[in-house]
C-alpha cells in the first residue's frame, strides 16, 4: 500500500512538473503585450516609422519618395475594385500597411500626420472609389491625421507619381477616418472591408485573393488600429457627403523640387 501511494505522489509531482513548464514556456511574460492584452489592456503604443516630420504639404515629391521607400511594408491584400464610369469592370488593387504600425488611435497620431496604408492599382483601369490610376509608376498612400476639431482621425489620399527625375505628389482625396471599436489583435494589415466584416477577421498574413472576390468590392479602405480596426467611416467615393472628397487635386509645387509653372 505504502509503495503504491509513493508511486502515485511521485507520478503526480511528475505531471505538476511537466504543466507547469510548459506553462511557463507558452504563457508571455508577465510585462509582455501579450499578456495584458489578455487583462483586457489597451495596446501599447508602437514606434511609427511613417510619422510625417512636418505637414504633408511642405514635402516635396522627392522627400516624400524618400521616407515611404524606407518603410516595411506588411499585411497586404489584394482585391478586385470596381473601375470609375466603367459598368461591369473591375481592376485589381493591392493595398498594405507598415510593419509595427497596428495601434493607432486619435491619442497617439502623431503631430503632423503617419503613412499608414499604401497601396496600387495592378490592374488597367482607373478605381472608382479613389480614382487610383493604373501602373506601378502611381502609388498611393493613405495618412491619417486629426481631423480640424481634434476630436476625430481623417485620411488624405497621396498619389505619388515615381516617374525617376520628374516625380510628383498630389493630394487626391480625404474623408474621416473612425475605429470599428473591436478587440485589438496584433499585426499591421490593410484591406478593404466594413467593420460588420472586419468582425470575422483573424489573420494577419499576406493574402492575394486574386480572381476569388471575398466580401464586396466597393468597401471602404481599412487597416488594424487600437480600436481591433479603423476604416474610412464616409459613405466614399462621387456623391459621397461633405466630409468625403475624392478627386481634388490640389497644386502644391510639390514636384522635384522646382517651383510650380
Amino acid at each position: 500500500m505504502n509503495r503504491l501511494l509513493r508511486q502515485s505522489t511521485q507520478a503526480t509531482l511528475l505531471a505538476f512538473v511537466v504543466v507547469t513548464a510548459c506553462s511557463k514556456s507558452d504563457a508571455p511574460p508577465a510585462d509582455s503585450s501579450a499578456a495584458k492584452l489578455a487583462q483586457g489592456a489597451a495596446p501599447i503604443p508602437k514606434v511609427m516609422p511613417g510619422a510625417l516630420t512636418k505637414p504633408i504639404d511642405a514635402y516635396s515629391a522627392d522627400e516624400f519618395y524618400d521616407l515611404v521607400q524606407k518603410q516595411l511594408y506588411v499585411g497586404a491584400h489584394e482585391q478586385e475594385r470596381p473601375c470609375k464610369e466603367k459598368p461591369g469592370c473591375v481592376t485589381k488593387v493591392v493595398v498594405d500597411a507598415i510593419a509595427t504600425q497596428d495601434s493607432l488611435s486619435l491619442g497617439t497620431t502623431p503631430q503632423y500626420g503617419v503613412v499608414y496604408i499604401h497601396g496600387v492599382n495592378k490592374g488597367d483601369a482607373v478605381e472608382a472609389r479613389y480614382g487610383l490610376k493604373p501602373g506601378a509608376r502611381y502609388q498611393y498612400y493613405w495618412i491619417i491625421t486629426t481631423d480640424s476639431s481634434k476630436k476625430g482621425m481623417q485620411w488624405q489620399l497621396e498619389e505619388l507619381d515615381t516617374t525617376p527625375n520628374a516625380r510628383k505628389l498630389a493630394s487626391v482625396g480625404s474623408g474621416p477616418f473612425a475605429g470599428c471599436n473591436h478587440p485589438y489583435v496584433a499585426g499591421a494589415r490593410a484591406d478593404f472591408k466594413t467593420c460588420e466584416k472586419a468582425a470575422a477577421y483573424t489573420g494577419n498574413s499576406v493574402v492575394h485573393l486574386g480572381l476569388m472576390l471575398q466580401g464586396s468590392i466597393g468597401d471602404p479602405v481599412w487597416a488594424s488600429c487600437a480600436e481591433g480596426c479603423c476604416r474610412d467611416s464616409g459613405d466614399g467615393g462621387p456623391g459621397g457627403p461633405p466630409d468625403t472628397t475624392v478627386g481634388s487635386v490640389r497644386g502644391r509645387g510639390r514636384g522635384t523640387g522646382k517651383p510650380p509653372r
